[in-house]
């Protein structure tokens, strides 16, 4: 790893931070362009998987991991139409992809499925952001030994003939394991951070760690970054 993907922008001369949410045609040019930067970066990794399948990560909680894992994957299905674009959380115990996409943090998912509660995972569609959705699901009984277990591994494989790009939330690597236990089943890691929040020593140690197992860390992905006030980079193109 040695670059940064993105820099994803949410402040503007020092007023308060903007709560992203899903991007959409409302949020601000220069946040659009800079998933679409993100999109671009991730799209020309020299992945040779027919399934692409990428974990997000971070090293403490509070990073944007989980805002930029979802708009990553919507900017992905937003601009490549024939691709097949899946979001599995894998976060149980603080899990948040399901609010992003206004479903009920009660439905049947990842952790049901794991604990072969049910036969099929329950994957959900979400036409309005073109991607299919794998919440984390209403459990979070021993989440790590969940995501350690051979269903997992089997999960995934599964997803390979019916998606072209997976993308994981998972939990901060400095925090719980739960993240590297992927390692050897996903082609690798972005991590995300955030300004103002991340440390570099705890970012170094969240690469330590990935290092140390051997995981293809993909790049870091910098989040609430300042926009210089004035500065006419991120002025909409065109525009005077």
């Amino acid at each position: 790893m040695n670059r940064v993907l993105s820099r994803i922008f949410s402040k503007k001369n020092n007023k308060p931070e903007v709560e992203l949410g899903i991007v959409n045609e409302n949020t601000p040019f220069a946040i659009r362009e800079a998933y679409k930067a993100l999109y671009t970066n991730v799209l020309y990794l020299n992945i040779e998987s027919k399934c692409k399948k990428i974990a997000i990560t971070s090293s403490f909680s509070g990073e944007a991991k989980t805002t930029m894992a979802t708009n990553l994957a919507v900017t992905f299905a937003l601009n490549s139409e024939d691709k097949r674009i899946l979001i599995i959380d894998t976060d149980m115990r603080k899990p948040k992809v399901s609010k992003l996409f206004g479903i009920d943090k009660n439905s049947r998912g990842l952790s049901e499925y794991l604990a072969a509660l049910d036969e099929e995972p329950n994957f959900i569609e979400v036409p309005e952001h073109k991607v299919t959705v794998l919440t984390s699901g209403a459990s979070n009984v021993n989440p790590t030994k969940l995501i350690g277990s051979r269903r997992m591994e089997e999960l995934l494989k599964s997803c390979e003939g019916r998606f072209d790009y997976v993308f994981i939330d998972t939990p901060p690597i400095n925090v719980v394991t739960d993240a590297i236990l992927l390692n050897g089943h996903v082609d690798g890691y972005i991590i995300s951070t955030r300004e103002d929040r991340s440390s570099v020593v705890e970012l170094n140690d969240c690469l330590e760690t990935l290092n140390r197992i051997g995981a293809e860390v993909y790049g870091v992905v910098l989040s609430s970054a300042k926009i210089k006030a004035g500065s006419m980079k991120y002025v909409r193109y065109g525009e005077h």
